[in-house]
């Protein structure tokens, strides 16, 4: 009895597979899994971290997307999966609109000229991929701060008295801001912004919806926009000297919202409701 004690205490590489019972002990180096000491968990089984291996390590998908959700055959592209979901493979003229790997309707209308519920065709719509950042943009929203300086910018010239080109000055009151049209003004700037976009007057949306129809569904009833100004600045100048948009700036309208996004062109919006 003695010599065995003695032999398991010094033996260097104890057996493995000697049956256990919950609460029994292993040799040193091994663990009782199911009934069984084992020296490495069996497959299904979490291994603990590596010594000095963070608990929060990243992986290859983010924690939004686990992996089960990069592996294809759902018909879903989500942002962190691009790279590595077949999903997220597309070709223009496949009939399939991938807006989250960079098929947009600005540049594939074969696929994307649509009012199907698809990512890719510029409109923000409920029942799209998860994560739409094609069409709905980014999460939060990145340039809350060019629009509170636009915004700024207009309620100074309302309160503090503006002259239009070949018109005498008025003053107005400031805009009440409507957080119900920020989600529309800044899908449209979005879609002006990261689709590059910018439409005629019977057509705005490159996927076929008419102004008619986006004010409908925005609930806005006028708008002020540009597009390729540099700065906020800039921008606001090209609105103040111009005949046409000014007044709409400077007009009796009491509620509204701005919306500004810097992408592949840099875009400005003002809705009126």
């Amino acid at each position: 009895m003695t010599l065995g004690l003695l032999v398991g205490c010094y033996d260097p590489d104890p057996p493995a597979n000697i049956p256990c019972g919950d609460g029994d002990a292993c040799p040193r180096g091994q663990m009782c899994v199911a009934g069984i000491c084992r020296t490495e968990p069996p497959d299904g089984v979490d291994a603990p971290l590596a010594d000095g291996a963070p608990s929060d390590a990243a992986s290859d998908a983010s924690p939004d997307a686990p992996a089960s959700a990069c592996a294809g055959g759902d018909g879903t592209c989500l942002v962190a999966c691009v790279a590595t979901d077949p999903d997220c493979t597309t070709t223009c003229g496949d009939g399939r609109c991938v807006g989250n790997a960079g098929e947009l309707c600005s540049a594939c209308t074969a696929d994307c000229a649509t009012t199907s519920v698809v990512c890719g065709n510029g409109q923000c719509q409920a029942g799209e991929s998860p994560d739409c950042f094609a069409d709905c943009g980014p999460t939060p929203w990145t340039w809350a701060a060019e629009e509170q300086q636009l915004l700024a910018l207009v309620q100074n010239a309302r309160t503090g008295g503006y002259a239009c080109p070949s018109t005498t000055s008025v003053t107005r009151p400031a805009f009440t801001v409507l957080s119900a049209l920020v989600p529309p003004a800044r899908e449209w700037v979005w879609e002006m912004s990261h689709h590059n976009y910018f439409g005629g007057a019977s057509q705005e949306s490159c996927n076929g919806r008419t102004i008619a129809q986006r004010q409908q569904q925005g609930g806005f009833s006028g708008y002020v926009r540009s597009a390729g100004y540099a700065t906020v600045q800039e921008a606001f100048n090209n609105w103040m000297s111009s005949p046409t948009l000014c007044p709409i700036v400077m007009g009796t309208a009491t509620r509204a919202a701005i919306a500004v996004s810097f992408d592949t062109r840099k875009a400005y919006l003002l809705v009126l409701e």
